[in-house]
């Protein structure tokens, strides 16, 4: 029985919207057209507005813990979770490390946990269980003070772009390190969300793990010499960026000033790509859904219409 994955980032859904039911509709029946069984969100404003979509679906909905503008990242499920959802807040960096922020005062201070929790759940797949992390990481975005987005201080820039990155690192680091935790479990695992980056980006490939062996193309699906469909040691602890298997000229997510950008991601554990008769691991079947993407020219974030600026990514495995 095969089973839908889809991530997808929503733009500050939120009841209070003028469109919420007009945008309601179109993520209802989006997710309905594209058949998915668990689907990761990111930017979820209130609870409420999330239910909304899990009663349009009949699903189960599980919203992590929002951050400080009651932003939040939350599953959808067709079925129960095996496992109660749990949200990932402690850093797990190198000794020492800390992660900071300028509060609204222009100094630096610390940040304690994750600004933004992540969530983890486990759900069942015939005879296996998967256990998929949600993330939306820092974006590249660059706030100073409440809510400007703009600063004539060259100096307040660089330090606020230099703890915006470190963030991400962080937040990559937290990440693989749990990921490299579960693998140890020999758990089926899928990483999905808003990375906010590359597919190239330092603290993209950190989630990757161990370096090759990545599908470049849709064409590693079938071909057996390839360095993707070649075992390897490192296979055991690898996370494949799955996402690549779409042809690259659809491969973008976000539009941003013209500018086609590829941010959301679904890596997976080798366990959910089992090997054929002729020792071909089997693919997922992978679409992103960016046809209706609209391109963000705003300067500020938080306005959104019905469409959502960044596009679904959804693997069916079978």
């Amino acid at each position: 029985m095969p089973i839908t994955i889809t991530t997808w980032n929503v733009q500050n859904f939120s009841k209070g919207s003028k469109a919420f039911e007009e945008k309601l509709d179109f993520l209802a029946n989006t997710l309905e057209a594209l058949g998915s069984d668990v689907v990761a969100l990111q930017e979820i404003l209130d609870p409420e507005a999330l239910q909304a979509i899990a009663d349009r679906l009949s699903f189960h909905a599980f919203a992590a813990s929002p951050d400080g503008r009651g932003n939040r990242v939350a599953f959808l499920t067709r079925e129960p979770p095996v496992e109660p959802p749990q949200d990932i807040i402690e850093w797990q960096l190198p000794p020492g490390e800390v992660v900071r922020r300028f509060s609204r005062d222009g100094e630096a201070a610390i940040e304690p946990n994750l600004p933004r929790p992540a969530q983890q759940i486990t759900v069942s797949h015939g005879d296996k269980k998967i256990t998929l992390l949600n993330v939306h990481m820092k974006s590249k975005l660059l706030t100073f003070g409440r809510s400007r987005f703009s600063t004539s201080d060259e100096t307040l820039r660089v330090q606020t772009a230099y703890f915006g990155l470190k963030r991400r690192a962080a937040e990559s680091t937290t990440l693989r390190e749990i990921s490299t935790q579960l693998l140890a479990d020999k758990q089926n695992i899928i990483l999905l969300g808003d990375f906010n980056d590359g597919p190239q980006a330092a603290t993209t490939e950190a989630l990757y793990g161990p370096p090759g062996s990545q599908p470049r193309g849709p064409d590693d699906s079938t071909r057996a010499f390839g360095a993707f469909q070649r075992k390897d040691k490192g296979d055991t602890q690898r996370l494949f960026n799955i996402t690549n298997l779409v042809p690259a000229e659809i491969r973008w997510t976000r539009e941003h000033k013209g500018k086609k950008e590829m941010l959301d991601y679904i890596l997976v554990s080798e366990g959910l790509m089992p090997r054929d008769r002729d020792g071909l691991r089997q693919v997922p079947k992978m679409s992103i859904l960016n046809e209706d993407v609209p391109n963000l020219v705003s300067s500020n974030p938080n306005v959104g219409g019905i469409v959502p600026d960044h596009a679904p990514v959804t693997a069916t495995f079978v």
